[in-house]
């Protein structure tokens, strides 16, 4: 009988917690993460800092204090939001990619609203995120039926929608909605009274960073616990499987992809409401960008959860690390785009081991 050595069988076993762990989503994504972590320590101490201090500055820069807690609570909604944008179409196979468009024409549409409508303040505010969130849905109409009716890559048009969108909100903004009083491209101010309601008061964290967490769990729910989100799943999984099962995948495919534009309008209205109160130039940071990113890195809905928040993390204490350690908050764009990076070579990887595996058993 052939023994197999001690060293030969915990390679093997440290060969099979890898391939597993390569296997699993959720294995990947923490990986991608630590490594993402791991490599901007690296770069930091390329500065002279020290990399355990310059995550702990981070860290304090987002988190010490009330008002770097709101701050970075107000930097996460969005990108909550932006990557449900990404995730819920994706369940569909109709990767958006245009969630930062969508959020600039949807506070374009808030701000019209909030400035141009007058009546009780909680219609108002209702009425101007209702119109956010249409127009959100309404910017990824071009790219939807584009993919249904002439089979365009959805990539490529939303893609190109952001570029349209973020320069037609500027031309305007700097044109016939420009405030006469403003020395820069800025729209009039919403007024304080249409604007959303901060919880607690004077905490300057408005109610709708509460309703974020209310449509992620809402979106858990029906992914898991509902017939359209099973109808959804497998649609994704299998087109061809789910149109023999009478499964109607186009329309799927168009709830799906509404649903993710409504969250980024929600988001961008949200912002305009709660946070900007206007219009201007660069009021939107990247996040329909970053949403992306935590999309396929989260897996789920409550997954993006905790990854929306330690990207929200980074971009907070990014200049509070960079006057403490000297180490330029550019890294942060670094930190934002190693994990996606790392994670697609890391799924590529157990893809390829895998394959061997599998070729492995059909030579034996």
């Amino acid at each position: 009988m052939k023994t197999i050595p001690k060293a030969s069988r915990n390679n093997s076993f440290h060969y099979e917690v890898f391939t597993s762990v390569l296997n699993s989503h959720f294995g990947v994504s923490v990986l991608a993460i630590i490594l993402s972590v791991v490599l901007l320590a690296a770069l930091a101490a390329l500065y002279g800092a020290s990399p355990i201090e310059v995550i702990l500055v981070l860290c304090e820069g987002a988190l010490s204090g009330k008002r770097a807690i709101v701050y970075t609570l107000l930097q996460m909604a969005p990108i909550v939001l932006c990557a449900l944008a990404v995730y819920i179409p994706a369940r569909a196979r109709f990767f958006n990619v245009g969630g930062q468009g969508q959020l600039e024409i949807a506070g374009l549409a808030a701000m019209i609203v909030g400035t141009n409508v007058t009546g009780h303040p909680a219609l108002v505010i209702i009425l101007a995120m209702l119109a956010a969130v249409v127009a959100g849905m309404l910017t990824i109409a071009i790219p939807l039926v584009l993919k249904m009716k002439r089979g365009a890559s959805e990539i490529t048009t939303t893609i190109m929608m952001n570029f349209v969108c973020t320069y037609f909100v500027y031309a305007l903004i700097t044109g016939p909605l420009k405030d006469p009083g403003a020395f820069y491209a800025a729209s009039k101010g919403v007024p304080k009274e249409y604007l959303l309601p901060n919880f607690p008061v004077n905490s300057q964290l408005n109610i709708g960073v509460y309703f974020v967490f209310v449509i992620a769990i809402i979106v858990a729910l029906f992914m898991k616990y509902t017939v359209s989100g099973m109808k959804l799943k497998a649609a994704g999984m299998n087109m061809d499987a789910a149109k023999a099962a009478g499964i109607s995948v186009n329309r799927l495919i168009v709830l799906a992809t509404l649903a993710g534009a409504a969250c980024a309008g929600f988001a961008g209205g949200m912002e305009v409401l709660g946070v900007t109160e206007r219009i201007a130039e660069g009021w939107a940071l990247a996040w329909g960008t970053t949403g992306i990113a935590v999309a396929h890195l989260g897996g789920s809905p409550l997954g993006i959860l905790p990854l929306a928040f330690i990207l929200a993390v980074v971009e907070t204490g990014a200049r509070y690390m960079q006057a403490m350690t000297g180490v330029p908050s550019a890294l942060v764009n670094v930190m934002q785009g190693l994990p996606v990076v790392i994670y697609v070579c890391l799924l590529s990887l157990g893809h390829l081991l895998k394959m061997k595996k599998i070729d492995m058993k059909v030579g034996e």
